[in-house]
């Protein structure tokens, strides 16, 4: 039996709870006892636990830049519709910039997985600019959404989204 001390200060360990991993030190240990510390292996480790279908259509570079934003976006607090419908009001009454960073900082995931989507269907886009197009989309949208309208902000979120992203292809089209 080989035994593997965790060390916490370990870049696996540090990028496995960045993840927001199940249970670290066993997964760490699993992990380390195959010989598996490069971020590298961990990716391929997570292709199957994210839970994205659509990661199958990814190339290696795009699957790494999901694995690594999706672990910052699992570190935002989940708000329930209510409270973001709140937010929205105040949003559009006060106009107070952290106000709006928390609303667009609580639906980057979705658009994240707008632009796996979009990825899937448009394989020789850039992840990267669609994600950058996207979240342009989504702060214009969180500028623009008027709560006594009585619209869906999902759904609004998706026109604003895909209108930036198919204008800024337009553009790179030109």
């Amino acid at each position: 039996v080989i035994v593997i001390e965790i060390d916490k200060t370990d870049e696996l360990y540090r990028y496995l709870t960045g993840l927001g991993a199940q249970d670290v030190n066993k997964l760490y240990l699993e992990l380390a006892n195959e010989g598996r510390f490069k971020r590298k292996d961990v990716s391929h480790y997570f292709r199957s636990t994210f839970d994205c279908s659509l990661t199958e259509d990814l190339n290696e570079k795009d699957l790494e830049l999901v694995i690594d934003y999706f672990a910052d976006l699992k570190k935002v607090k989940k708000l329930n519709k209510i409270k973001l419908n709140s937010m929205l009001k105040e949003y559009a009454e006060s106009h107070n910039q952290a106000l709006k960073q928390e609303i667009v900082s609580n639906k980057l995931l979705d658009v994240l997985y707008m632009c796996i989507d979009y990825k899937t269907l448009n394989k020789d886009e850039d992840l990267q600019d669609l994600v950058q197009n996207a979240n342009i989309g989504l702060m214009e949208a969180v500028e623009h959404f008027n709560p006594k309208a009585h619209i869906d902000f999902d759904e609004y979120v998706i026109f604003w989204v895909r209108d930036n992203i198919l204008k800024n292809k337009e553009k790179k089209n030109d």
